[in-house]
């Protein structure tokens, strides 16, 4: 079975290649994160940072909190392409199941195809980030302080190996309950869910779970109107009130997401429908009737975005609330900054990669499209641009959810804090719309490359190609 796995990874190995990518996206910023926290401890650093009178903490704000970003970013991100990577192989397992395999055999031999996935991606990132070590993380710690004469850099030999450990331990810990799940999975219900993830009524502990964190972030967004009585009136604790009524609806938009994005879809084709853009509608439809996949993928992005757009909105109100009462006073948004990269990548990543798993046999549906009357180039490449803006947007507005949350609960406890009806709130609306549209440009373009072949051999070539 070992043999057949690999075997198997070599024959299709394009299909791996998004579960590689973001595997490896993930093992660079832990590699990046480690090779911090290795050079910080080296005592020429130490040294070099005490003799400037900067505390060694703020240089490991990147090995620490961030680090901390990045695991829990991580996590999200593998069990989704975890769970999108094993349901590519469904047919595989069932035939498995079929033949007489246990589930124990099943779920060994998708886990070693996960760490086959998961080393290929990880011995990458951890070389990516010895490279990027160099120019990274001297330009990072000049921008926390530049007063600091560092030492030249100088890598780490361990921190490679741990880069790669850590890498693989926490893609295989991400795959193993969608692992888990496919080895229990039925062959007939493996073999008839041929649409995406698989259709799943609504989970009703998912959906009471998403209620009560919205029902917090609302008493939270109560509680900030008496900020002045509860002693909430300095820069730490109304960022922290921010954060955590932010997080909360945070939590219940990603549990309610299947729900909301079906919701938007539903408008967006109605709005499209009534103005005449029949294409438009098409894409829409196709975006709606893909429903786990394209909950899927939308999740992750609203929650990358959603978390982007709390952060900043956060620390910029903070920093404007401080501006109050020290005008000269400098800020450094260096961590900030680090943090928003780390989810714009890791997110976008993942969601990418479900698409590219779920849009590879989408070539057979362009043809047929084509074979039913839709002719023209233009014609197919605006309902795949109008499919990947319907996902982005919904992602988008479902990642304004906890930005509103966060924001309104500044206003409030500021305007209690500062009275007069003075408030102070930074909306991070030019982030926003930069995330709308990168997220559609990037949908776009993963979704297109499949429908390429179609377009340029035409449909008779593909419903040739039927799969059995």
């Amino acid at each position: 079975m070992q043999r057949y796995v690999t075997r198997m990874f070599a024959d299709q190995w394009q299909q791996w290649v998004p579960a590689v990518v973001v595997i490896t996206v993930m093992a660079t910023m832990i590699g990046l994160c480690v090779h911090q926290f290795a050079w910080t401890g080296d005592p020429l650093f130490r040294t070099a940072a005490s003799a400037a009178g900067v505390p060694v903490e703020e240089f490991q704000i990147l090995s620490v909190t961030i680090y901390a970003v990045v695991a829990l970013v991580s996590w999200v991100a593998l069990t989704v392409v975890g769970k999108a990577s094993v349901h590519a192989i469904r047919r595989t397992h069932a035939l498995w199941l079929l033949l007489g395999t246990s589930p124990a055999v099943v779920l060994g031999s998708t886990l070693l195809l996960l760490t086959v996935v998961s080393l290929c991606g990880a011995i990458l990132g951890a070389l990516l980030s010895t490279l990027l070590s160099f120019w990274a993380l001297p330009a990072f710690n000049t921008m926390v302080s530049s007063a600091v004469q560092l030492p030249t850099y100088t890598p780490t030999a361990w921190a490679p190996i741990v880069v790669i450990v850590v890498s693989v331990l926490t893609a295989l810990g991400g795959g193993l309950s969608p692992a888990r799940q496919a080895s229990r999975t039925p062959p007939g219900a493996a073999l008839r869910s041929l649409d995406g993830l698989g259709r799943k009524s609504a989970s009703v502990p998912r959906v009471v779970c998403g209620v009560f964190f919205f029902l917090v972030a609302f008493s939270l967004v109560i509680s900030a109107g008496f900020a002045d009585s509860l002693g909430v009136t300095t820069p730490a604790p109304m960022f922290n009130l921010t954060i955590i009524a932010g997080g909360s609806s945070l939590i219940a938009v990603y549990l309610l997401c299947p729900q909301i994005a079906s919701f938007i879809f539903w408008v967006l084709t109605g709005v499209f429908s009534r103005t005449g853009l029949v294409v438009s509608a098409l894409g829409t439809r196709s975006a709606a009737s893909r429903g786990p996949v394209s909950a899927t993928t939308i999740a992750p992005l609203a929650a990358g975005l959603g978390s982007i757009g709390l952060l900043l909105c956060s620390v910029n109100s903070v920093i404007a609330f401080a501006e109050i009462f020290q005008p000269d006073g400098q800020a450094n948004r260096a961590d900030t900054w680090m943090m928003v990269i780390v989810i714009a990548l890791m997110m976008l990543a993942t969601s990418a990669a479900v698409v590219a798993l779920s849009a590879s046999g989408r070539e057979h549906e362009i043809a047929l499209l084509q074979a039913a009357g839709m002719r023209g180039r233009r014609q197919v490449v605006a309902m795949i641009a109008s499919e990947s803006f319907a996902m982005s947007l919904a992602a988008s507005i479902i990642a304004a959810v906890p930005v509103a949350f966060g924001g309104l609960v500044f206003v409030l406890a500021s305007q209690a804090t500062l009275g007069g009806g003075t408030a102070v709130v930074a909306w991070p609306v030019p982030a926003m719309l930069v995330g709308l549209i990168a997220s559609w440009a990037a949908l776009f373009i993963i979704l297109l490359a499949p429908a390429l072949t179609p377009l340029r051999e035409g449909p008779s070539t593909q419903l040739r190609q039927q799969e059995i």
